[in-house]
């Protein structure tokens, strides 16, 4: 089989999505499926069986974060410590510019369902497949968006063979990779909020301990203990208010 061409796996993904495709390609912390547009993203949602507190998040990179995302100096220092220096994906959350042309090719209603009180949420350092993907539809400022390739409970999946056949029948194309790099942790990223003056942990994931240790011994910075799977399953630690665009979708579905 040999090496795979990263590039040109994401160039035929880049392909599918432009034109309205649904996709499924590897991250480091899981498989993701994605899509670039609102009537592609509702059958995501609906195909997984979220819940209408769930938001679409955005499949990112270090570049995407450094021109979307507004945060003070000491969170990009830790942002970038975690992702550039220690090479750990991130989860951030964090304000940003209403005004960058990727921003504004969102359409309201699927911003409603991105949005967590003036912030948004995008997936940093997941891999070099992810880092091509997003170069692409960056440069033509196409949002990308989307979540685990799981059906709601079910748990990150790091085998293609693993996903859900729900997933796999809506999917135009699916890249696999076999198993993924930070399967050992059995969840996806750990997400952080640093949208506030402190930053605030909303889920436990993949790399944690790292983080954890890292923020108290560089900045003094306490985050919570992570409890164990068989407690936190999935490493949620909040809960957000239902979106009403995914509420109607839900009911209407």
């Amino acid at each position: 089989m040999g090496r795979p061409d990263v590039q040109a796996d994401a160039r035929r993904v880049f392909e599918v999505l432009r034109t309205g495709g649904i996709a499924i390609c590897p991250a480091d912390v899981g498989y993701a499926v994605m899509a670039t547009n609102a009537q592609s993203l509702e059958k995501i949602f609906l195909t997984k069986q979220r819940g209408a507190h769930k938001r679409h998040a955005g499949i990112g990179s270090y570049a995407i974060h450094k021109e979307v995302h507004i945060v003070d100096p000491l969170h990009q220092e830790i942002i970038d410590h975690l992702s550039q220096d220690l090479d750990i994906p991130v989860g951030v959350i964090a304000r940003y510019n209403r005004d960058h042309p990727m921003v504004k090719n969102i359409d309201p209603v699927t911003m409603e369902a991105c949005d967590v009180n003036g912030s948004l949420s995008l997936l940093v350092n997941a891999g070099a497949f992810q880092d091509a993907l997003t170069s692409l539809t960056f440069a033509e400022h196409i949002p990308l968006l989307g979540s685990s390739a799981n059906l709601s409970g079910t748990g990150t999946k790091y085998r293609v063979d693993d996903i859900n056949r729900e997933l796999i029948d809506i999917a135009d194309i699916v890249i696999d990779y076999g198993l993924l790099k930070w399967w050992v942790h059995g969840r996806s990223s750990t997400l952080l909020d640093f949208s506030g003056p402190s930053i605030e942990v909303v889920r436990i994931g993949a790399c944690y301990d790292v983080i954890r240790d890292v923020l108290k011994r560089r900045w003094d910075i306490d985050l919570p203990p992570d409890p164990g799977m068989e407690s936190l399953k999935f490493g949620h630690l909040k809960k957000l208010e239902p979106v009403q665009a995914l509420q109607n979708l839900i009911t209407s579905g």
